[in-house]
């Protein structure tokens, strides 16, 4: 599989020269976002909320060419049956958009997807991937920005686009202030801090200042070197 070789620096930069296109404000303010303003915005293309899997094994799905997703939106026990798509839909699981579902979890899948259509078109065009022709969004939670050995092609695609999406829910230099900010840090005292409970106790907070998970603002914290400490393979925490 082909596939752009970007760097962390660059998708940041990608993901900052869209969010300039977008809400200039948010690369130095925390601020709320409307994900699906930003797809009418600033990508103009379709985007439908379907059950994609009968298990929310897959959260998103991108179509770079005109075909169809299996859905399944009957009732219980019906068989999927094919929803045909054009070409740029952005398809995102009922589950959530469902009552009680994290907000911040449906905001990352969604620019995630939106990410894949702004960095992905040529990857998967009919010509480069007769095959597949869908980048789906499955419901992984690798540490953003750590690349293991012996990637495939579809595993760096979803990195880059993880890594963008990061870069532009939570912004480096508006993250770095509310972290200060949030953390009551003066603007003297050096970062990286250790990782403690005092710490964790913050990340919600911050979270919410963004409109992403607890998960994504603790790794979007490790990965801009304002924290360091014991984060281990499965993400947690040592203290």
């Amino acid at each position: 599989m082909w596939f752009y070789n970007y760097s962390v620096a660059q998708l940041e930069k990608i993901a900052e020269d869209k969010l300039r296109e977008f809400d200039s404000e948010r690369l130095t303010i925390p601020k709320g976002i409307d994900v699906y303003d930003f797809i009418e915005t600033c990508l103009d293309v379709p985007y439908e909320w379907k059950n994609l899997t009968p298990n929310q094994s897959i959260l998103g799905v991108t179509a770079f060419n005109d075909g169809y997703w299996w859905v399944w939106d009957g009732g219980e026990g019906e068989l999927p049956k094919k929803h045909p798509v054009t070409k740029g839909t952005i398809l995102i699981d009922n589950s959530l958009v469902s009552p009680g579902a994290v907000k911040g979890r449906e905001n990352f899948t969604v620019i995630h997807e939106a990410f894949h259509q702004i960095l992905h078109q040529k990857v998967f065009n009919q010509r480069a991937l007769r095959e597949r022709s869908f980048s789906r969004a499955q419901d992984i939670s690798a540490r953003i920005g750590k690349v293991k050995p012996n990637l495939t092609g579809m595993d760096i695609t979803e990195w880059q686009a993880n890594a963008a999406t990061a870069a532009f829910l939570m912004p480096r230099q508006a993250v770095i202030f509310a972290f200060r900010e949030t953390m009551k840090i003066p603007s003297h005292k050096s970062l990286p801090i250790k990782w403690s409970l005092a710490v964790d106790l913050r990340v919600e907070e911050m979270a919410d200042m963004f409109n992403v998970s607890y998960t994504a603002m603790k790794y979007r914290l490790f990965d801009l070197g304002l924290v360091e400490g014991g984060m281990v393979e499965d993400g947690s925490i040592l203290f």
